[in-house]
């Protein structure tokens, strides 16, 4: 009966073809949104037809190769509850599985390493489905979509364009504001993967690319703004402006900028006065890679508490390219080139130094510069007072600006660093150039997750290892295809042994005193071990063959009966036709 081998063969060739698929289905799913029905809908096809069928056909393959095992000594059951055990299949589900072994614990019973290989293959063979779809589950997947885009973006060519008053423009009015430029220009503006979009010290100006990933060039700024606590910098507050005059000289090697400006703010006479001295250059006729310092010495006072301190600011200015990431607004693989500004109308400012000219030029109510040339001494108190993040309390005419602290003061004077740059890069855009990009649109479609994967392999493995191992152990030339309960009741009619070589169960030609002295009858085996499971009540097997005995008592008294009967009849019909002669 070689049946369950060969569909056994048809199934591990199934299973292969079925894992195939699944990873073509899953390598294929980011490569298009529309998948052809051989990646959409056969799989789940097949991947059905697996969870119904693996454990139906382990089952098949196990059930034949019980028939073989209860055919010899060393794999047969050890009693006639695990035969009907094995023939009732209650090894290939968790139900019928934990009834048996309940029963094993009651009653004692120790069965066959058969019993439970076949018990542990069947139950592999259950999980193995269940990881199998997690391993290729349905899930979104962004795919993957080539196209050209042309955004509103830095450009060499708009070099025409740059002008520093224009640039001062936008920076001073977009720091006025007092928002982040990621908040005023986010979609343009990139941070490197991985870092935290809350402290922009590292951003990258391009132009909005929207969801795609393309490759553009721009503007990089690093940088940042923090206050001093050295000893240099203590001394500085101590002994006030003249001794900063010493302290630059000593920073600095070539001083571009140096300065002071002093405002003072009615009604709530909040003073403010600066000092600082940079080696920022005034003008940028050409930019490679542009480091700048500057030290900015802060005394301010709000009518009750004062602050000062010395700030420094550094930034790093580099024009390059790099790839863009629209969805997730970073970026990496910056690689930096040269710019000549010589073409430029006007030649742009370096932003930490058009930054320290737009704080001065703030700080001078008189002066109406040609950056603010529409200025009244209350709008540039006011513009001042929201650039160094000042804000007022109480209503019209008993106004109080709370005082901060010198970390604000560092992180707004970074914040017009970063607004100088925006209005540099916003000189330089152009949408006349095409660039590649990779548009990724989401969308549902087969996913591989690895962890499931191997899952699914070690299972796979171990069910056809275990298939594998009580075939060579057990699978011999057999009297049926299957064991089954029919087959096993046959067995039990046709020799009460439980395998060749052990000692007849019972004679049904022995008599009933004959089977009462039988001490095997009487055992152990059968008061105690032998049960009968499911449909076969438990009943012991004495009681069983008390009836058959009964049988047989019933069987010959009634043919006693009717033999009397038959001669009575025969009788009176002679006795009638003497008479009648």
């Amino acid at each position: 009966h070689p049946l369950s081998l060969i569909v056994l063969g048809i199934w591990t060739s199934y299973i292969v073809a079925t894992i195939f698929l699944l990873e073509q289905a899953a390598a294929a799913a980011p490569r298009s949104v529309d998948q052809p029905w051989i990646f959409n809908v056969l799989p789940s096809l097949m991947l059905t037809f697996f969870t119904q069928g693996h454990i139906s056909v382990t089952a098949l393959h196990l059930s034949r190769v019980a028939v073989s095992a209860i055919q010899q000594e060393s794999t047969a059951p050890h009693s006639w509850a695990e035969l009907f055990w094995l023939a009732d299949h209650e090894w290939s589900g968790p139900i019928g599985l934990a009834s048996a072994v309940i029963t094993m614990i009651k009653w004692r019973i120790r069965a066959s390493l058969t019993f439970f290989i076949f018990a542990f293959t069947c139950m592999v063979a259950l999980a193995t489905p269940v990881i199998l779809s997690h391993a290729y589950g349905v899930g979104p997947v962004d795919v993957t979509v080539n196209t050209t885009i042309t955004p509103n973006t830095f450009s060499l060519n708009e070099t025409t364009n740059i002008d520093r008053i224009m640039q001062m423009g936008i920076g001073i009015s977009s720091w006025t504001t007092g928002l982040s430029v990621l908040d005023i220009y986010d979609a343009s503006i990139f941070t490197p993967e991985g870092s935290s979009r809350e402290v922009p010290n590292d951003l990258f100006f391009a132009g909005n690319i929207l969801d795609s990933n393309a490759t553009l060039p721009g503007l990089r700024l690093q940088g940042s703004c923090e206050p001093l606590s050295d000893e240099a910098s203590i001394a500085v507050v101590q002994n006030t402006t003249l001794f900063f005059s010493e302290f630059c000289d000593n920073s600095f090697s070539t001083i571009s900028y140096s300065n002071h400006g002093n405002v003072s703010v009615q009604p709530d006479n909040v003073t403010i006065t600066v000092n600082y001295c940079s080696d920022a250059a005034d003008v940028i006729n050409y930019i490679g890679d542009r480091d700048s310092t500057a030290y900015i010495f802060l005394q301010t006072n709000n009518g009750t508490v004062s602050t000062s301190g010395v700030i420094k600011c550094q930034s790093f200015l580099s024009f390059g390219s790099a790839s863009l990431w629209g969805t997730q607004g970073t970026y990496n693989s910056f690689r930096d080139f040269p710019y000549n500004n010589s073409q430029a109308q006007t030649e742009a400012i370096n932003p930490l130094g058009s930054t320290l000219v737009g704080l001065i030029d703030a700080m001078d109510p008189s002066l109406c510069s040609p950056f603010s040339p529409n200025c009244s001494k209350d709008e540039k108190q006011s513009m001042l007072l929201k650039q160094l993040g000042y804000h007022s309390t109480g209503i019209a005419g008993d106004l109080h600006y709370v005082q901060p602290g010198l970390d604000i003061f560092a992180s707004r004077i970074w914040l017009g660093v970063t607004h100088m740059t925006a209005g540099l890069g916003l000189l330089f855009r152009s949408s006349d150039t095409a660039y590649p990009a990779v548009v990724r649109h989401a969308t549902s479609g087969r996913t591989r997750s690895s962890q499931f994967v191997v899952g699914s392999c070690v299972l796979l493995a171990l069910w056809m290892y275990g298939l594998i191992y009580v075939s060579i152990r057990s699978y011999r030339l057999s009297i049926d295809s299957s064991l089954g309960s029919y087959v096993a009741a046959r067995l039990h009619a046709e020799d009460t042994r439980l395998y060749p070589g052990d000692e007849p169960l019972w004679d049904g030609r022995a008599h009933s005193d004959e089977l009462s002295g039988d001490e095997r009858l009487n055992g152990p085996f059968l008061s105690e071990s032998w049960i009968a499971v499911n449909s076969y009540n438990a009943v012991p097997l004495t009681h069983t063959l008390d009836s058959r005995q009964q049988g047989q008592r019933n069987v010959g008294s009634n043919t006693l009966t009717s033999e009397f009967s038959l001669t009575y009849l025969l009788t009176l019909h002679a006795v009638a036709w003497w008479f009648s002669v």
